[in-house]
């Protein structure tokens, strides 16, 4: 007896555009074009006799309840499908591991190790994805992704690498060359760099200091945590350093944290392991890699 199911076009154009929420982000993936995606999106509606998505102005779209539902069952299919797969890819496929994590943490942490995984496991070929900034892994190709977020995501397959530290960093030579080392009290009128990014980041580290509720004013704003971090080594203050973002200028000498008075902010990143890759070879060595290097760096 045949399955009764709509045509397998449509349930991955519908999945696509689930993850991705627009038509030519869904397109661009599956290397059609967005009426296609239309088309398919219509078909499958017509077949289910309900609306899976709603359209917003600027072109987003956003799961109906129905959609909602159906999004469920289509997602652990296709993940079956992905596992049910992933046993007979070519060898020279099978050694591409992919790794999903912010652009900041790829170009700040994650590129300037990549000499150390390669000693280690020099087997491996590896594909960062930074696009788009949130994704889900399941239906997707990726293996992993390293996540931040304030409660551990809800997958058995997560493991937690390091908690987000912030404190103050400046240029040793800019340290070195004051009369007399600030303390903690005169830092209120230092020259402060600062994220708008994070606009609490400040007041909550003088808080812990103890000194709370002092008035300080940032003699720089950036939009991003290396244009704070960069000018900070370049002697123009003090940025405020969120872990891991300055480990590689602390650790090259360029940036120190004088204090030692670090806060723990609540985050932590995680790393999450999609369900097709969790019996991976590669997943496993290179999850065990980096667990063990996250302890060496970070342990407290």
């Amino acid at each position: 007896m045949p399955r009764k199911i709509p045509p397998f076009a449509s349930i991955r154009a519908f999945e696509a555009l689930a993850r991705l929420g627009r038509q030519s982000d869904a397109a661009r993936e599956l290397n059609i074009t967005t009426s296609a995606i239309s088309h398919q999106i219509r078909a499958l509606e017509a077949y289910l006799g309900a609306a899976l998505f709603q359209r917003d102005a600027a072109r987003h779209v956003q799961l109906t309840e129905e959609g909602r539902t159906v999004l469920v069952g289509v997602s652990r299919a296709l993940d079956g499908l992905d596992e049910a797969f992933s046993h007979y890819t070519r060898p020279n496929q099978d050694q591409v591991l992919s790794i999903h994590m912010y652009q900041s943490l790829a170009n700040l942490w994650f590129i300037p190790r990549l000499a150390k995984l390669r000693a280690a496991l020099p087997h491996f070929r590896v594909r960062i994805i930074t696009e788009p900034e949130e994704i889900s892994l399941s239906g997707s190709d990726v293996d992993l992704a390293i996540v931040f977020a304030d409660t551990p995501p809800q997958e058995e397959r997560c493991v937690k690498l390091f908690d987000e530290l912030i404190e103050p960093v400046c240029a040793p030579d800019y340290y070195n060359a004051q009369e007399r080392p600030p303390k903690t009290a005169d830092m209120r009128f230092e020259p402060l760099i600062h994220s708008r990014h994070y606009w609490e980041e400040w007041s909550r580290w003088f808080d812990h200091a103890g000194l709370a509720e002092i008035e300080w004013c940032p003699v720089i704003e950036t939009d991003n945590r290396s244009n704070a971090l960069q000018a900070a080594s370049n002697g123009v203050g003090w940025a405020m350093d969120r872990r891991p973002f300055g480990e590689e200028l602390r650790q090259n000498g360029h940036l120190i944290a004088p204090f030692d008075l670090p806060v723990h902010t609540g985050n932590a990143y995680y790393l999450v392991t999609s369900y097709r890759s969790e019996g991976s070879t590669n997943v496993i060595q290179f999850r065990n890699w980096i667990v063990r290097l996250c302890q060496k760096e970070f342990s407290e």
